[in-house]
């Protein structure tokens, strides 16, 4: 964030308005790296122990942004939650319990979000691809898209200013060296996981949607505001004030006492 690595990111407590903004969000999905933003921004309450705005979700580096929508994950779910794959060998449908806190991270690389490129004679001064960078090439092709993303990341060649056109000139080559070097100053979240099926017991992998968010709280929170209403005769806006933790408990209380004999 701002040219600096932080470590600990506080989310807001989850209560019905920040729920339901969260799963609006993500039911209408139309540029994918701006919704995350969107979401990140209503939800994430400080990094580093300094508040958050919508400028500086954008700004964080994707594998950071992958994380937080995992914990966001994590917490609407309640914990870890089933996958479903399908076999590629005999084609049994399988599921996989997945746990997003436990899955593999590495750690950013020496000069994070920074990375210097040596190509023949020239020093070029790099910085990671980030939230805004991703939503501004969402629809573009993969050739201006790359285009797009390196003259947005290129901030200097030998300490001065980037040639117009130089990044159309990079051949494969030169790409490739970029590339490798920003993945290696990049952090990364595995998102591949190695199983195998309960049927044949060969070998799979699946792979993760680290910005799958459960779409179907949308209809569930409304369900539950609909039977605290019945039951208690509070308004919307009362219901979307409490936590999801009170909401669970006086839920808990009705259906208790349905089934007291009387």
């Amino acid at each position: 964030m701002e040219g600096q690595c932080r470590c600990d990111a506080i989310l807001r407590p989850l209560d019905g308005w920040l729920e339901e903004r969260v799963s609006e969000a993500m039911v209408g999905r139309g540029n994918l790296p701006a919704v995350v933003s969107e979401v990140l921004s209503a939800v994430v309450l400080s990094i580093g122990g300094e508040a958050v705005v919508p400028e500086q979700v954008a700004s964080l580096a994707m594998a950071d942004r992958q994380w937080l929508m995992l914990n966001l994950s994590y917490i609407l779910q309640g914990g870890g939650y089933w996958l479903k794959g399908c076999c590629d060998v005999c084609e049994q449908p399988f599921d996989l319990y997945l746990n997003p806190k436990q899955l593999p991270v590495k750690a950013a690389g020496e000069g994070f979000p920074f990375a210097e490129v040596i190509l023949g004679e020239s020093r070029l001064r790099l910085r990671l691809p980030n939230g805004a960078d991703q939503e501004r090439i969402t629809g573009l092709d993969e050739e201006e898209a790359v285009v797009q993303l390196l003259s947005a990341c290129l901030l200097s060649i030998n300490e001065g200013p980037v040639p117009t056109g130089y990044v159309n000139e990079l051949n494969a080559d030169a790409l490739q060296k970029i590339e490798e070097v920003l993945d290696e100053v990049s952090p990364h979240i595995g998102t591949v996981l190695a199983t195998a099926c309960p049927e044949c017991k060969r070998p799979q992998q699946m792979e993760i949607n680290p910005y799958w968010l459960n779409t179907t709280r949308h209809e569930a929170l409304f369900q539950e505001v609909h039977a605290l209403a019945s039951e208690y005769h509070w308004s919307e806006r009362e219901i979307f004030s409490l936590s999801r933790e009170r909401r669970r408990l006086y839920l808990k209380l009705i259906e208790r006492g349905r089934n007291v004999v009387v």
